[in-house]
C-alpha cells in the first residue's frame, strides 16, 4: 500500500464523518430552535392576550374612578357654559397630572356632556369644544348609559387606546362622562417587546399603524419599512389579519421572510374592546438569529474535521518517514542482495529499524562465511575505512557461453568439492600476484558471487552447470562463464 493512503483514506473517512455529523447536528439544531422560536411565539400571542384583556379592564376601572370625583363633579354644576369649559379644561389637566405621577399620562383627556360632545380638554382650552364624539364612536353612547368601556379609536389620524365612564350624579343621572386616550405608538410596542421576548405589531382598520421594529440609524424610532412590509404580509396574500379578525382566534404559526430574514408569526385580534373589530397584534421571533447560531456551530464542526484531517495526514507523513520510508531503505538493499551485490551492507536507517539492519548483516556474514560486522564498522566504511575485498570487484564476462570441447569435458568432469576450492585458490592467488585486496575475502562469500551468477546463466542459456574459467589480462581479472548441457 502506497505510504500515503492510509492518510488519504483516513482524511476521507474522517470528511465523510465531519459531513454526516455536521448534518446531523445542524439539523437537530435547526429543528429544536425552530421549534423553540415557535413556542415563544405561541406563549407571547397567549401572554399578550391576557395582558390586553387586563388592560382594558383597568383602563375602564381608571376612567370609572376618576369620573366619581368631587372635580368632575363640579364641572356640571356650572351654569354658563363659558365657566363650564373653563372648568373642565382645569379638571382634565388635573387628572392628567395625577395620572402622570402614577406613570400613567394620557395623550387627551376631555369631559363630555350628556349628549357626547366635547365640553372641554386638556393641553388647550379651546381645542375639540363641542365635537360630537357620540356620532362617531358607539363607544361613548354605551358610557353615557352607565357603564365604563375601553375602545380603539382612531383619532386625529392617530390610533389611540380609549377608556370612557360615564359621571353619575348622587340621584343616578348620568350627566356627562370622562374620557382618557393614549396613543398606540412604536413606544408601545417596544415596552411591549421587552416584556414578551418577541417582536410585536398593531394592526386596525386595515394596516399596521405601530411595531416594534427599531431602526437601524436611529434606535430610538421605528423602522417603517419592516413595518410596511408586515402590513403587506399581514393583508395581502393569505390575509391572515383578516382571517383572525373574522374567526375572533389567532391564526396558525405562520414563517414570514421581511428584509431577508425569516420569522415565525402569530396574528390575533385584540381583545377586550367594546365597538372595534379591526383592531389585533401580531407577534414575530426571528429564525434566522437562531439560524445564524446554528451556522456558526455547523462551521465549528466543519473546521474541527478540517482539524483533524490535518492531523491525520500529518500523523500518516509522519509515520511514512519515520517507519515506511526506513522499511522502503531496507527492502532496497533486499533486491541489492537478491541481484548478485553480496556484499551489500545494511546502513542503520532509524532508531526503530537500526537492530534489523544489523541483524541482516549479521545474518548474511555467517550465510557468507565473512567476519560479522558491528555498528563501527559499518560507520567506518561509511567514511571509507581500510580497502578490503568486495564480490562485486569479481568481474563476470560476456560471452555466450561457448569454449573448447576438452575444455567443456574437463569443467563437466570436475566436481563441486574440487572445483570451487581450485577457482577460489587460483583467484587469491591471482590477487596477490596483482596486488589488488584480497583481505575479507572468504570461501563461502566467492561461492556465493559465482553461485548467484550461474542461478542467472542457467536460466538464460537453459543449460544443466554453468562453470567460470578464470582470466588475468594485465590487472583485469574475470570470470568468463561457460555453459555445460
Amino acid at each position: 500500500m502506497h505510504r500515503m493512503k492510509i492518510g488519504l483514506i483516513a482524511a476521507v473517512a474522517l470528511a465523510g464523518l465531519t459531513a454526516i455529523f455536521h448534518v446531523s447536528i445542524t439539523a437537530t439544531l435547526k429543528e429544536s430552535i425552530r421549534q423553540n422560536v415557535e413556542s415563544r411565539v405561541a406563549r407571547a400571542q397567549r401572554i399578550y392576550r391576557d395582558i390586553s384583556q387586563l388592560s382594558g379592564l383597568k383602563l375602564a376601572n381608571l376612567a370609572a374612578e376618576r369620573a366619581r370625583s368631587a372635580d368632575v363633579l363640579a364641572v356640571f354644576d356650572k351654569a354658563d357654559a363659558a365657566a363650564r369649559q373653563s372648568a373642565a379644561y382645569e379638571v382634565s389637566e388635573k387628572l392628567n397630572q395625577q395620572l402622570k405621577q402614577d406613570g400613567r399620562k394620557a395623550d387627551i383627556v376631555a369631559i363630555l356632556d350628556a349628549s357626547g360632545k366635547i365640553v372641554g380638554r386638556d393641553l388647550n382650552p379651546n381645542a375639540d369644544v363641542g365635537l360630537d364624539l357620540r356620532v362617531k364612536y358607539p363607544a361613548v353612547g354605551h358610557a353615557l348609559k352607565g357603564v365604563a368601556v375601553k375602545d380603539v379609536w382612531t383619532w386625529q389620524d392617530r390610533v389611540h387606546e380609549i377608556a370612557i365612564a360615564p359621571v353619575v350624579k348622587a340621584d343616578n343621572t348620568v350627566v356627562g362622562g370622562v374620557l382618557f386616550a393614549w396613543v398606540v405608538s412604536a413606544v408601545t410596542a417596544q415596552s411591549n417587546r421587552d416584556l414578551l421576548d418577541t417582536e410585536i405589531g398593531f394592526f386596525h382598520a386595515g394596516k399596521v399603524y405601530a411595531s416594534s421594529f427599531v431602526s437601524s440609524v436611529d434606535k430610538s424610532k421605528e423602522d417603517v419599512t419592516k413595518s410596511q412590509a408586515l402590513s403587506n404580509l399581514l393583508f395581502t396574500g393569505e390575509k391572515s389579519a383578516e382571517v383572525a379578525l373574522q374567526k375572533g382566534t389567532p391564526t396558525p404559526i405562520m414563517t414570514w421572510e421581511i428584509e431577508g430574514r425569516e420569522f415565525a408569526a402569530v396574528a390575533a385580534p385584540m381583545p377586550g374592546n367594546f365597538a372595534d373589530k379591526t383592531s389585533g397584534f401580531v407577534v414575530l421571533a426571528s429564525l434566522s438569529e437562531g439560524m445564524a447560531d446554528v451556522h456558526a456551530a455547523g462551521m465549528k464542526i466543519v473546521w474541527l474535521g478540517l482539524l483533524a484531517i490535518v492531523i491525520a495526514i500529518g500523523v500518516a507523513t509522519w509515520t511514512a518517514r519515520r517507519f515506511i520510508a526506513p522499511l522502503d531503505e531496507i527492502e532496497l538493499g533486499v533486491a541489492e542482495v537478491i541481484n548478485g551485490n553480496i556484499d551489500f551492507t545494511f546502513k542503520p536507517v532509524g532508531q526503530d529499524f537500526e537492530g534489523l539492519s544489523n541483524s541482516l548483516n549479521v545474518m548474511l556474514a555467517r550465510l557468507l562465511g565473512r567476519e560479522e560486522p558491528n555498528e563501527e564498522a559499518v560507520e567506518e566504511e561509511e567514511d571509507g575505512g581500510k580497502q578490503k575485498w568486495r564480490a562485486d570487484a569479481m568481474v563476470i564476462a560476456e560471452t555466450d557461453g561457448s569454449a573448447p570441447a576438452a575444455t567443456v569435458a574437463a569443467l563437466a568432469e570436475e566436481g563441486e568439492a574440487a572445483y570451487y576450492p581450485r577457482l577460489f585458490g587460483e583467484y587469491l592467488s591471482t590477487l596477490q600476484k596483482l596486488g589488488q585486496p584480497s583481505e575479507g575475502m572468504s570461501v563461502l562469500s566467492f561461492m556465493a558471487k559465482l553461485s548467484l551468477t550461474e542461478a542467472g546463466l542457467r536460466e538464460k542459456w537453459e543449460c544443466k552447470v554453468v562453470r567460470f574459467l578464470l582470466t588475468a589480462q594485465g590487472n583485469q581479472i574475470s570470470f568468463r562463464p561457460v555453459k555445460i548441457s
